[in-house]
């Protein structure tokens, strides 16, 4: 028996353990319709191997042979099953007859087993000898004999096949045209057979990738075709002819395999086909963007912790998270991807790339983590070196430009370090708000000479949208004071600001499309005629929710101003 053969029966084995269990679990000992159920499934298989091979008395070889021996050991679960609960029967209506069916069933199975095994037949047992006669001459005491009766007739003789002639032309040549086929069938139908014994054994079928199935149920298909070829030829030759009694069995064979492959790959081929079809997976394009999106957050990290400290320290923080989540999309595609398909292909790739820029983004922050402490310290140091010399030689402008500039550089790092060191973050926050005080009362010993160089915001914006914006942006305000006077308006940024990306916040991720834009609202001071305040209002316009704006204000009127937020009036033209 070959080893595909052996693992086979071993998977049927194992299944009939699954189904004797629950047999014993549902079934009751007069269940003879069961019992009957179990054989006719048995019965079928092997009444299709005895037809096959129950006339030969050695082994068969090539496809018909693993063809029967899958087909009797399908047959063995039912069997075995069936005997389990013949067993169980004690009376009742018909139960003999089931008894003697499954009897029926099993000395066949024996049978076909002997003969795909090569195992010999059980011996015939010889009689008894009969016992040597007594010399001693005994009394008969059998009564006289009666005449005898007409005897029956004797047994006619079953008359012999006819033999078999010697093809002439044209059926010579025909039938080697027709054998030519048929070779080439079996050849395909041997293939098909190798094909199945391999994948029968596989537990979890969908795990079969479906261009085997395809390739199966083509070639099934093709070689049915060819076989219909092989018929009609047969059809045109004379039956009693040498070799074509033969070739008609071999090809009744071929069609037996045929249609066995056809009945296991069509329904597989199906379902392979049915889980691979796009249409079942309609979020895959928003999956794989998200995928990629998270990815990007992660691209580049030396680049990002120079130029973009707060996108590098949110992206930081939601490192776990935005691993779950490529885990839940490639899980969700897991299939695709064992087969092997374009989309699972695409999930695969984005999975390793992410994976792969992730773990490069952890290991710059790492990096990161240990050498920021002593950069804003520097920071902070050279901060203190300006504003002291800006005190000292009366350059307010250092107090409107520079030093603001520095400070939200510090701002910005000392953010990222909280997101990489939280513990460390406490002391180093302490450093840089002691200094931002110091720099306020420095600030303030210059007020009036900082008001006075503070310049009047650029006004960059020409959009069509402006005098909505301007609208929204005073209605802002309006919250904050309700009665202001508007001296002036600008607008630096020439155009608004676009992000997009996705965001982690409360166990759920949410897609971020929107944009920004500051309007400078210049509005009377009430406590100082000679001076205006610069009151910035944020902008946002929400992509996501028909590009709704909405103002914010950056500082709200109870927060004490900088002299860098002043400007005299009469820079107001």
């Amino acid at each position: 028996m070959s080893l595909t053969s052996q693992l086979l029966r071993l998977v049927l084995v194992c299944s009939l353990g699954l189904v004797l269990s629950a047999i014993g679990r549902t079934a009751s000992p007069q269940n003879v319709a069961q019992v009957n159920s179990l054989l006719g499934r048995a019965e079928a298989n092997l009444q299709l191997v005895d037809g096959s091979i129950g006339h030969l008395t050695a082994p068969p070889k090539g496809s018909a042979a693993k063809l029967s021996r899958v087909r009797l050991d399908s047959a063995l679960p039912d069997l075995q099953a069936a005997g389990q609960l013949v067993a169980k029967l004690t009376g009742g209506a018909g139960a003999p007859e089931a008894k003697a069916r499954y009897a029926a069933a099993e000395t066949l199975y024996k049978k076909l087993d002997g003969i795909l095994t090569g195992a010999p037949p059980a011996p015939t047992p010889k009689p008894e000898p009969a016992p040597k006669p007594d010399p001693t001459p005994q009394p008969d005491p059998s009564p006289a004999p009666k005449p005898e009766g007409p005897k029956p007739a004797p047994e006619q003789p079953k008359p012999a096949a006819p033999p078999t002639v010697k093809l002439g032309y044209p059926h010579a040549d025909n039938f080697k045209n027709v054998l030519f086929t048929l070779r080439r069938v079996e050849g395909d139908v041997n293939g098909l057979m190798k094909v199945m014994a391999e994948v029968l054994p596989v537990q979890d079928k969908l795990s079969v990738n479906h261009r085997v199935t395809v390739n199966a149920v083509s070639t099934a298909v093709e070689t049915k075709r060819q076989a219909g070829f092989v018929r009609d030829g047969l059809a045109k030759i004379p039956a009693n002819g040498e070799g074509v009694a033969e070739a008609a069995q071999r090809l009744a064979d071929a069609d037996a395999s045929i249609k066995a492959a056809l009945e296991f790959f069509e329904p597989l081929n199906t379902q392979l086909l049915q889980l691979i079809d796009p249409a079942q997976y309609p979020a895959f394009r928003a999956d794989l963007d998200r995928m990629r999106e998270l990815s990007r957050a992660y691209y580049d990290p030396n680049a990002q912790f120079q130029q973009n400290l707060g996108a590098a320290g949110e992206a930081y923080a939601q490192r776990d998270a935005a691993l779950t989540e490529c885990q839940r999309i490639r899980a969700a595609y897991a299939r695709l991807i064992e087969q092997d398909t374009e989309q699972g292909r695409s999930v695969q790739g984005n999975s390793e790339h992410f994976e792969a820029q992730r773990q490069a983004f952890l290991e710059a922050a790492e990096q990161k983590k240990a050498t920021l402490p002593a950069e804003v310290r520097k920071d902070l140091a050279e901060v203190d070196r300006v504003a002291s010399d800006a005190v000292a030689n009366q350059k307010p402008l250092w107090f409107t430009g520079g030093i603001p500039q520095q400070m939200e550089n510090i701002e910005q790092k000392l953010a990222l370090y909280a997101a990489l060191d939280p513990a460390g973050h406490g002391a180093l926050k302490g450093e840089v708000d002691t200094l931002r005080k110091s720099l306020a009362q420095r600030a303030d010993s210059l007020k009036e000479l900082i008001i006075r160089e503070n310049p009047l915001p650029n006004d960059n914006y020409k959009g069509a949208d402006r005098d909505a914006v301007i609208a929204i942006a005073k209605d802002a305000w309006t919250y904050q004071e309700k009665d202001f006077e508007v001296l002036a308006v600008r607008i630096p940024s020439e155009a608004w600001s676009r992000e997009t990306k996705w965001t982690y916040s409360n166990g759920t991720w949410y897609f971020v499309d929107v944009s920004s834009l500051q309007v400078r609202l210049i509005v009377a001071d009430k406590q100082n005629p000679a001076q205006a305040i610069d009151r910035p209002i944020n902008m946002r316009k929400d992509h996501q929710k028909g590009d709704k704006v909405i103002g914010l204000p950056f500082r709200s009127i109870d927060e004490p101003l900088q002299p860098n937020e002043y400007l005299l009036r009469t820079r107001i033209k």
